[in-house]
Order: structure tokens, then sequence, then C-alpha cells
């Protein structure tokens, strides 16, 4: 292999990386004491490490080593003095707080969200869609057993579920909340705080829960979802819906 460390130009994972705002990565340190008691593992070469597994899609921390390694030359694009081993990754992983890394995510959300969409409608309907969703990561079910509950079929569920709130004039996340996967779908309302009155939020009939449609009536927020099946309702008042019309309703 060529052991020249003389590039042209930077590589495309350091320019992406110089997205990073540097002042956010410090505030995030500095509010959350990311780097006390990591002499081996500070946090920007934790985040460097784990962005870099998600961008070459590495399924181990022994592939982010690895590849890390072959890349050793250009370490200096990165602001790494060093490669982390695996085992201080997995370190890393098991004691910092995800919320240190949800922070950093909010943060730079704040600077680009609106530069992110590329999309020509700029309707105010637009501007106040939430779309809800969740997908489950499955995991070794076989070593993890206790990440979902026992079914009577003798199943287990095992894995991670992954809620995000999508904002759907930037079509980028606006909140992402990992939960157990045995965990309802309802339970997740306890973790939106931020939703502004007169928002509309659309989701799947998993989502639905009574009490939270009467919070979210009382904040002038509208709701979108399928009926259940067993649903028990009463029509107080229709309305009619022009030939002509392109939305539900308009405030």
């Amino acid at each position: 292999m060529n052991k020249s460390t003389d590039f042209v130009g930077q590589p495309i994972f350091s320019q992406l990386l110089s997205l990073l705002d540097q002042s956010i990565i410090k505030q995030t340190i500095q509010e959350h004491k990311a780097n006390l008691c990591y002499k081996k593992l500070f946090l920007w070469d934790h985040l460097v490490s784990m962005l870099y597994g998600i961008y070459t899609n590495c399924t181990s921390l022994r592939e982010v080593q690895y590849g890390l390694e072959v890349c050793e030359g250009k370490l200096n694009y990165l602001n790494l003095s060093r490669v982390p081993p695996r085992s201080t990754l997995s370190d890393g992983n098991k004691h910092r707080p995800s919320k240190v890394f949800g922070t950093i995510y909010q943060k730079l959300y704040g600077v680009y969200k609106h530069s992110i969409s590329d999309s020509p409608l700029q309707s105010s309907l637009l501007q106040r869609l939430y779309i809800l969703a969740s997908t489950t990561i499955s995991l070794f079910k076989a070593i993890l057993k206790p990440a979902g509950r026992k079914r009577k079929d003798g199943k287990s569920k095992g894995g991670k579920k992954v809620h995000t709130l999508l904002n759907a004039q930037t079509n980028m996340p606006s909140f992402i909340k990992y939960t157990a996967a045995a965990l309802h779908n309802q339970q997740f309302y306890k973790y939106i705080k931020e939703l502004p009155d007169y928002s509309i939020i659309t989701f799947d009939k998993a989502y639905i829960n009574y009490m939270q449609f009467d919070a979210f009536t009382k904040r002038s927020i509208f709701y979108v979802t399928r009926q259940k099946e067993n649903a028990d309702y009463r029509a107080i008042e229709e309305f009619a819906l022009p030939d002509d019309a392109q939305h539900i309703f308009k405030r």
C-alpha cells in the first residue's frame, strides 16, 4: 500500500465533518461534561468514529477500527490523533450517555433546518405537518432475550424500536427516540414536548390514544390517523368536500 501522506483535496467524509460546528461540540461537552472521566476517548473521537461507521456501512466496531486504520495517513483531515481501539469504542458506547449525541443532533438541526429542504412547496400546511412513525431494529435474540417481552406464541420481539417525528417541510427528523422493542407506541407521546400549537400530526393506528387526542384538541393540534375497526364513535357534524379540494381542511 502506498505510504504517502500527500493527498490532493479533502476526502468526502472530511468535507461532511466540516459541517459540524466546533462551537456546538464545545457547548455540548460543557453542558454534559462529556469528556469527564474519558481519558482515552474524547467526544470528538467518539463522534467521528461512529459517523464513519454509518457513512461506510460498517456492521461491527472491528470494521470501524480497521477502516480508520486504512485511512491513517488522512487522520489529520478528521482531527483525529489516533484510531480508537474497538474495546475503547465499546466502552464509550456503553458508558457515554446517548443524550450527548442527541444534543449535538438537535443543535445541528437548529442550524441547518432552514436550508435542508429543496422542495418548492412553501405552503403553511406543509410547515405545520409532522409525521410520526416507528421501526424495530432486530437484535441477536439468542443473546439479548431480555430486550423484548415473551409473547403467547413463545417468540421474543428482541430488539429496539426507533420512534421518529419527521418535519414534512424539511423531510428531516425533528425528534428521535430509542425505546425497547416491547414498549407500546402510545408510550412515546410523553417524550414529545416541542410540538407547536396548531400543528398537524399524522401517524398509524398503533399510536391511537384517546386521552392524548383530547390533549391535542385542547392545544388546537390536528391529528390524522386511520380508524380502528372496534372504534365506538358518534358523528356530531359533517362537512361537504368540494370536488376541487386539495386538502381535507384548511385553517
